[in-house]
């Protein structure tokens, strides 16, 4: 084989070698980026677990919070809001009195009971109503 021969046959190896190592690193860098993506991916995933986690644990403590506060009414304990107050007096033995009563002297609390009853309900009434409603 004479020299010329040769040169260009290793100039040929040459462009081959050079041109299977571009596209193994553009192969390489592609999957570099694949993975920063899925790790990113991955990341704010796991950020928005423990977000919701940690919402989750404060409403959970919330929850306890208000079962608490529903459950444990203390004897003389005085409920109030807008439209009416609500006065929990502890006669002992399991037996109690709730009283309530409108905060507004032109309104009277409807009382129903027995099967399909729904609670009670303020009700606006004239000044001109002198009448007066007890509910045993």
């Amino acid at each position: 084989m004479n020299k010329n021969s040769v040169i260009k046959v290793l100039g040929v190896l040459l462009i081959i070698a050079v041109a299977n190592w571009y596209v193994d690193s553009q192969k390489l860098h592609d999957a570099q980026n694949q993975i920063r993506t899925e790790q990113t991916a991955k990341s704010k995933a796991t950020a928005q677990v423990e977000d919701l986690s940690a919402t989750n644990d404060d409403l959970t403590d919330q929850n306890e919070e208000l079962k608490d506060s529903q459950t444990h009414i203390k004897d003389g304990q005085q409920i109030k809001n807008d439209k009416f107050t609500i006065d929990y007096e502890d006669d002992g033995d399991g037996d109690y009195t709730l009283t309530v009563y409108p905060n507004k002297k032109n309104e009277k609390v409807i009382a129903q009971q027995g099967d399909g009853a729904q609670g009670l309900e303020i009700v606006n009434v004239p000044k001109t109503d002198k009448r007066t409603t007890t509910a045993n």
